[in-house]
């Protein structure tokens, strides 16, 4: 089964061969609330296997391992996405 960017107007999916990195959504609750929120989606309810693609990360999200790959910072909340005109409201986040 490919996997596939959960992300609203997202079209990337996860094909061998191709470089775009690809990051499950958090299990840790706080961040797995955050990052649901960011996301935009009413009645999603995320498997192990939800995954967003790089797309939706700014380069500052990113740092460089001891091996020299590109990886997603421990804090980042995806805030890159092309949503339609109802869900570009600003939406504050309760709680945090």
């Amino acid at each position: 089964m490919v996997q596939s960017c959960s992300a609203v107007n997202c079209c990337n999916r996860r094909i061998k061969h191709v470089k775009m990195k690809f990051h499950r959504i958090p299990t840790d609750p706080n961040r797995r609330k955050l990052w649901l929120h960011a996301l935009r989606r009413e009645n999603f309810t995320p498997t192990t296997k939800t995954v967003i693609c790089e797309k939706h990360f700014t380069p500052e999200d990113y740092e460089v391992s001891v091996h020299g790959n590109k990886v997603l910072k421990k804090v980042p909340i995806p805030s890159v996405f092309d949503f339609p005109a109802h869900l570009k409201k600003n939406l504050a986040i309760e709680g945090f």
